[in-house]
C-alpha cells in the first residue's frame, strides 16, 4: 500500500468528502503528501477511574474511560479564536476541527507538527483504521518547563493516507 499523492488526496477530499471542514489553506496550498488538521476543542479530564482489562477465556476484556469537560472549542465564523495556556505537566485530550470519512481502502496516519514539539508539547496519537469516520481525539501534554499558548484553529498535526 503506497502513500496517496497530494493531487489524488485533494481529489478524494473534494469528491468523496474524505475530510470535512478542511482549512482553505490546505485546499489551495498544501505541502508535501498530506494536509494539516487544526485544533477544534480541548477537553480536561475531570474524573479518573479508567481501567483496561485483559482479554480472558470468557471473551474480550472490558474497559472504562475517564470523564472529561470541554474547556475550549473552536467557534465557526468567529474571526479571532480563543487561546488556551498549556502549563508544564498539564495533560488534555484534544480533538480536531476536521471530520474524517475514511473509506475501507485507505488508512490515515497522523504526525504531529514540529511546531508543537519545538514548543515542548507532545501530541499522543494512535493508528486510525480504514473505515473510521469522525473527529480525531489525541492526548496533548506540555513537557517543557514553560507555559505554551495554543490557539483554537491552530494546525496541530499532518495526515497522510495509505
Amino acid at each position: 500500500m503506497s502513500v496517496l499523492g497530494i493531487d489524488h488526496l485533494l481529489q478524494r477530499i473534494k469528491i468523496q468528502k474524505l475530510i470535512e471542514d478542511l482549512g482553505k489553506r490546505e485546499l489551495k496550498n498544501p505541502e508535501g503528501v498530506g494536509v494539516d488538521l487544526r485544533l477544534g476543542a480541548i477537553h480536561k479530564i475531570v474524573e479518573g477511574g479508567a481501567f483496561i482489562e485483559a482479554d480472558g477465556v470468557k471473551g474480550l476484556g472490558s474497559r472504562k474511560g475517564v470523564k472529561t469537560q470541554t474547556i475550549a472549542e473552536y467557534k465557526k465564523g468567529k474571526r479571532q479564536q480563543e487561546w488556551v495556556v498549556i502549563k508544564p505537566g498539564d495533560y488534555y485530550l484534544v480533538s480536531t476541527l476536521e471530520t474524517l470519512n475514511t473509506p475501507k481502502d485507505l488508512m490515515p496516519l497522523i504526525f504531529p507538527r514540529t511546531s508543537l514539539f519545538r514548543a515542548g508539547l507532545l501530541l499522543l496519537n494512535s493508528k486510525t483504521d480504514p473505515g473510521y469516520c469522525g473527529q480525531l481525539t489525541m492526548g496533548l501534554t506540555n513537557l517543557s518547563p514553560f507555559p505554551v499558548k495554543l490557539q483554537l484553529g491552530a494546525r496541530i498535526c499532518n495526515i497522510i493516507f495509505h
